[in-house]
């Protein structure tokens, strides 16, 4: 029997691959041979000691993968064994095998080719190549642990191949999934970027429609960004003078004696700013009888609007009695710093006291009146006054604050705080 397997070239040799390699994480591949003599008959029944190795050449090269079995039981001269059970199989299967199989000292010629079931002839083809361990090539993407594609925009019909991208309808590949930058993940349509996520931010280049509710704990637009309900805009705030630190640009026009209105040519000065504590907040004093406070707003950087708001806290100070009918309160707009044209928007008058919010000892503050009189009754009212002013035409106007009285300031006087302009 020894000179017979020393002998074996010329014995024929049949391989059966198995149409399924076991996917689990020490794989192995079944075979199946007939060892038969040089004179066609198969070999004595018996138990062999058979070497199994795996090339990569038809002919002569090096092993890439050894294993010894010492008893494969042969019967009629059909054998099957179990490649792996000894040496994990560790080898990619990324390309054509040949299988040696050594009975003795000589290995049997010629190699098999190893080969597959009909429907894996797919894994391994021109450009596509399915391992069982490594990287994973199909169609020029690659695999590797993780999907993995180029970053950066598509390109003009897809032409620099960066993302995934889906075909469209001309053949161009200009729409999908691409990641433009770190931590930013862009959804492409015709090479136009549609929609982008980052770790902080959505953002939406063109109108979003949402079906279902958005829920948010702070919703931000950029300047000019509008919120539309049923077809009409809402207000938004576009300017605030809550007076914290001075004046904020605030200026007093005093009267000038013996002629009416004179105060709309008068020089500005400082407005003096008092702090009437909590809820009250600060404002703008007068200092002298018929004081005009006066203030220009410049909405060029609040986008476009067709209509401008204003409201603001006016306080009524001491003495505006029941019975003064010349105590009275007003706020206007204008569109030049003169107030030539100057149209009212908004007055108050004693009887509507009823709207005030009243001061007196019982208010939790440290004075018990606006200016320390516990005397004396002050009280304020949140008043609003609108005006048709699109910014197509105007993207600046003023605005004025004063009042009427027949009494000096240390009996009747106002102020005007918390100043807030609205438009849409």
């Amino acid at each position: 029997m020894k000179k017979m397997l020393r002998s074996s070239f010329f014995l024929l040799f049949v391989l059966a691959f198995a149409s399924k390699i076991n996917a689990q994480i020490n794989p192995t591949l079944s075979v199946q041979g007939i060892l038969k003599k040089a004179n066609g008959v198969a070999v004595e029944d018996n138990t062999y000691n058979i070497t199994f190795k795996l090339y990569t050449v038809e002919t002569g090269g090096t092993a890439i993968w050894t294993e010894n079995q010492s008893d494969v039981e042969v019967s009629s001269g059909i054998y099957s064994a179990t490649l792996g059970i000894v040496n994990p199989l560790n080898v990619p299967f990324n390309q054509l095998y040949y299988l040696g199989v050594t009975v003795g000292s000589a290995e049997l010629t010629p190699r098999i080719l190893l080969t597959s079931a009909p429907y894996a002839l797919s894994l391994i083809g021109q450009s596509n190549k399915f391992p069982s361990a490594g990287k994973v090539i199909a169609d020029s993407i690659q695999v590797n642990g993780s999907v993995l594609a180029r970053g950066g925009a598509p390109g003009l019909n897809g032409v620099s191949k960066n993302g995934y991208a889906f075909t469209g309808n001309g053949g161009d590949k200009d729409s999908g999934l691409f990641s433009t930058a770190d931590g930013k993940v862009a959804l492409y349509a015709n090479n136009t970027e549609i929609l982008s996520v980052t770790p902080t931010a959505v953002q939406s280049n063109t109108n979003l429609t949402v079906t279902g509710s958005v829920s948010t704990t702070n919703l931000a637009l950029p300047t000019g960004g509008k919120i539309s309900y049923n077809g009409q805009n809402d207000w938004r705030l576009v300017e605030t003078d809550y007076l914290e630190n001075d004046a904020e640009g605030w200026q007093v026009h005093a009267p000038i004696s013996g002629s009416e209105g004179a105060w709309r040519n008068a020089s500005g000065a400082g407005a003096t700013v008092v702090n009437f504590g909590d809820f009250a907040g600060k404002a703008l004093l007068s200092a002298n009888n018929d004081n005009v406070f006066k203030k220009q707003f410049n909405l060029s950087g609040a986008g476009a609007y067709t209509y401008v708001k204003v409201v603001f806290n006016y306080y009524e100070i001491d003495t505006w009695d029941g019975n003064d009918e010349n105590s009275e309160g007003w706020a206007a707009f204008s569109n030049n710093a003169s107030g030539t044209s100057v149209r009212v928007g908004w007055q108050i008058n004693n009887s509507f006291w009823t709207r005030c919010h009243n001061l007196n000892n019982t208010e939790a503050r440290n004075a018990s009146n606006f200016e320390g009189k516990p005397d004396e009754s002050d009280q304020w009212t949140t008043g609003e006054m609108v005006a048709r002013y699109p910014s197509s035409t105007n993207t600046s106007f003023w605005v004025f604050f004063g009042y009427a009285n027949d009494e000096g300031t240390d009996v009747e006087n106002f102020a005007v705080g918390t100043i807030e302009i609205w438009v849409k």
